[in-house]
């Protein structure tokens, strides 16, 4: 015997159920659904699953599927076994299995994107639903929306969860990123939840709502599910208003669509450009003129870059600070400007700096993100602990950087690897929390794309992994980015000081600076460089963490360094459970210590928010090439 669902699209527009077992099984996991169609999709007796919807997909000239709202990440229209990426809607069931209680339930913990309804066939059973204009319910700064030139939401097509935001521990006791060890009476009702309460009082939008939030049928009902249920008491006055202003609103496509084929013709853009600016569509788009008065006529410079100049500014309605970067009229063809605002509009992390707008009008390409009061971590470790380390900081901002790259590498829509990971873009909030950023050479791929291909090196000398720049040492992927972690690391943690290197018993400046400090941990002598600097043995043991993580993360063969996810784990681990690293191959005896050092020295960035971009030149390449190629 099996059971059946019919899952029916009512929508304006087409959509792309999905499907996710837990046990059971069902016949289908994705299809498309047009406008006005429905589908019968058969499942085992007893099943645990649940249904969803997919929107705003596209197929890319390869084939690959890409949704904006609930995608799966399968790259096809059946899910095969993928879990949704949130937000979405969800229609849950636990179908019995000994003639009992069938259980349902619509879920919003996880993000609303799609109204519908879960009707039984069981006349004597309740249908329950959540259907919410997400205009009026959807809190501004949870939206996902496009934008208009004027700043203002316009259609959201998701809401996120506050946690989803911004994840702190209160905020994310719930949901896709639970935080461990919060107690329920711990876990408070967010804005989010408390929306969605009201808005739909029968959905599951928090976690201890279950009692409240599950509905049972009796044993064999089969359900009908119903994307966008009609609303009752609409006149014919209102449907013709809605006929019109959608044919107005076509007309206006094609008008749009006219002037923009029109001017396609007189520039030559690239490919590569139509395509990620797709990327930014849910992100408040600010013009010009709101820039300018966001920062006050550009009079507050926070520092200069490679690509442009960085502004203290205010948004516009005056509720927080921000920095906005300003990338020069002469920067090629704007491939930097939408690679950031492709790569950061598709993040949302506590340790990546938060995107809140951009403007692209002609040549004036802007950012708009975050204001860090704390600077870059090389200026907040020289001013802050320029007398003594507070090493329990400096092991969370090396913690908060690894779940930040893990994020990056493993938990988005698409695996994005940042290829510039060094101390000036890594910044400091008021709490000193670390967020990664600038994203202005980083590249997006599949997130089962071990490999990428690479037309030039990109990142910055004493950081950059030696694959990225010769093929002789591994293809070039996400490990590239491990690389530099392991750097910035060492770097963090003093390693790189070459007065403190000599007096720590080194004799040779010059030497590559994990050479020396490998050797001290060989030996067991690690500590005595670090020995004026350490005053409990907490200290000792974040200290001998520190080191064994960073040389693992600079081995020279990629394969042979943790996956971030390692890392992580190795951080958060006992520092027992640690194996000695084997010793990295690579030295570049005409690098001396002093010439790779961010921390030794006063930054030569002028900005809190680093905007140089150091491509490597080719002669670079040469040079670099032929030392290592020499050892």
């Amino acid at each position: 015997m099996s059971r059946s669902f019919t899952i029916e699209n009512k929508c304006e527009y087409t959509i792309w159920p999905a499907s996710y077992n837990y046990a059971g099984s069902v016949d289908t996991t994705g299809f498309i659904l047009e406008k006005g169609e429905k589908r019968t999709v058969n499942t085992t007796s007893s099943w645990i699953g649940h249904f969803w919807g997919r929107t705003l997909c596209t197929t890319n000239s390869t084939g690959h599927l890409l949704c904006l709202t609930g995608d799966c990440n399968s790259g096809e229209i059946e899910c095969n076994g993928r879990p949704v990426v949130p937000p979405a809607t969800l229609a849950e069931f636990n179908l019995a299995y000994d003639g009992g209680d069938d259980y349902y339930d619509v879920n919003v913990i996880n993000g609303y994107n799609l109204p519908l309804i879960v009707t039984p066939e069981n006349r004597n059973c309740k249908s329950i639903k959540c259907v919410v204009d997400m205009n009026n319910t959807c809190p501004l700064d949870l939206r996902q929306s496009n934008s208009d030139s004027t700043g203002s939401d316009n259609n959201p097509f998701a809401c996120r969860t506050s946690c989803q935001r911004n994840q702190s521990r209160e905020l994310c006791c719930v949901g896709l990123y639970v935080e461990k060890g919060v107690r329920p009476e711990e876990c408070k009702r967010t804005i989010y939840s408390e929306t969605f309460e009201q808005a739909c009082p029968g959905a599951y939008s928090y976690a201890y709502d279950t009692d409240i939030s599950t509905f049972r049928c009796p044993y064999s009902s089969n359900f009908v599910i119903t994307f966008c249920p009609t609303k009752p008491g609409k006149s014919p006055i209102l449907k013709l208003t809605i006929i019109l202003g959608v044919l107005s609103a076509f007309a206006m496509i094609i008008i749009i669509a006219v002037v923009v084929k029109v001017r396609a013709n007189n520039m030559k853009k690239k490919d590569q450009n139509r395509k990620n600016i797709e990327a930014v569509v849910m992100l408040k788009r600010f013009s010009y003129a709101q820039v300018k008065k966001m920062t006050k006529s550009f009079s507050n410079v926070l520092g200069k870059g490679g690509f442009g100049t960085v502004y203290k500014g205010k948004l516009p309605d005056g509720s927080r600070d921000v920095a906005v970067k300003i990338l020069k009229e002469s920067t090629g063809n704007g491939e930097e400007f939408i690679n950031e605002v492709a790569s950061m509009s598709r993040t949302s992390h506590v340790n990546i700096v938060s995107l809140l707008g951009f403007c692209y009008e002609g040549n004036k390409k802007t950012i708009v993100y975050e204001f860090m009061p704390n600077g870059s971590l090389d200026k907040f470790i020289s001013e802050k602990m320029s007398t003594k380390m507070d090493w329990k900081t400096l092991y969370n901002i090396a913690l908060g950087v690894s779940r930040g790259l893990d994020y990056l590498h493993n938990r988005c829509v698409s695996r994005i690897v940042h290829f510039d990971i060094k101390p000036q873009n890594i910044l400091i909030d008021g709490g000193a929390c670390p967020k990664i950023s600038d994203f202005g050479l980083a590249k997006l791929c599949k997130n089962n794309e071990s490999i990428m291909s690479m037309l030039d090196a990109r990142g910055t000398i004493g950081y950059i992994a030696p694959e990225v720049f010769s093929k002789n040492y591994g293809g070039v992927s996400h490990k590239s980015d491990v690389y530099s972690y392991g750097m910035v690391v060492l770097e963090m943690i003093g390693a790189k000081n070459i007065e403190r290197a000599q007096n720590g018993g080194s004799n040779n400046s010059s030497m590559y600076f994990p050479d020396w400090i490998y050797e001290d941990l060989d030996k067991g002598e690690i500590m005595r460089f670090f020995e004026d600097q350490i005053t409990e043995e907490e200290d000792e043991k974040i200290v001998k963490k520190l080191v064994i993580v960073g040389l693992w993360c600079i081995q020279t063969n990629p394969f042979d360094r943790p996956p971030m996810s390692h890392v992580v784990e190795m951080l958060e681990g006992s520092t027992e459970a640690l194996q000695i690293p084997p010793k990295p191959l690579l030295s570049l005896p005409a690098l001396t210590v002093q010439e790779t050092s961010s921390f030794s020295k006063p930054s030569q960035d002028t900005s809190h928010y680093s905007e140089e971009v150091q491509d490597i030149s080719q002669e670079n390449q040469d040079n670099l090439s032929s030392s290592y190629q020499g050892q």
